[in-house]
């Protein structure tokens, strides 16, 4: 089973490989950003051909110390550890959205300017670093971040939703994410049984016909 770098790899490259230019134009959001075009001075996409048998990230990190600390607190808030379900900063997910973040990739551009946004106005009103809160301030303040979302709040809400869904895109692309979904697709098999009855059925076909 593929690790969570290898799967950032595979997820990155095919963001960047479908990225490229359609028939020589260059829309905004559609291109493959060069050298120094975005994020860390001189940082570099895959490109054009990447090495798909030694996937490796070559951007600098830019996110501090304290930005991935206070990344870390907010993750294990939206998927805290549960019975056997380890906690999301056990499972790589702040260096997941550091890495993101990162990246030299339009989309990951956007997300760089929300979720670095986010971070400084979540600090500003815990009044502290939010790495160095507790766990009961940090879940008070994830909920009133939700309620300011919810209630309407444009840069919350956006901070809100994106930095959840990177978060959990980072946590179910690991192993035990992986395997906490039921996802088999990555495991050998010594033998088909066929499709599940249950999907035989909402296509309205008979087993064995």
């Amino acid at each position: 089973m593929p690790d969570r770098r290898e799967t950032l790899s595979w997820l990155l490259r095919a963001l960047a490989l479908s990225a490229a230019p359609i028939a020589g134009t260059e829309r905004a959001g559609a291109r493959i950003l060069r050298p120094g075009a975005g994020g860390a001075p001189g940082a570099e996409g895959y490109g054009r051909d990447p090495s798909l048998l030694h996937p490796h990230i070559p951007w600098p990190s830019i996110l501090t110390p304290p930005q991935k600390g206070a990344v870390a607190r907010l993750a294990d808030v939206f998927l805290p550890e549960h019975g056997a379900s380890p906690a999301a900063s056990a499972l790589g997910v702040p260096d997941f959205v550091d890495e993101w973040v990162s990246a030299p990739y339009p989309q990951q551009q956007r997300d760089r300017i929300v979720v670095l946004q986010g971070l400084t106005d979540l600090e500003r009103d815990a009044g502290a670093p939010i790495g160095e809160l507790d766990a009961r301030q940090a879940e008070d303040l994830v909920a009133r971040l939700h309620a300011r979302a919810a209630a309407g709040a444009a840069p919350e809400g956006r901070f809100f939703r994106r930095f959840r869904q990177i978060c959990l895109i980072g946590y179910y692309t690991t192993p035990a994410g992986v395997a906490q979904l039921g996802y088999v697709g990555y495991q050998p098999s010594a033998r088909f049984a066929g499709p599940p009855p249950q999907v035989l059925a909402k296509l309205g076909i008979e087993p064995g016909g």
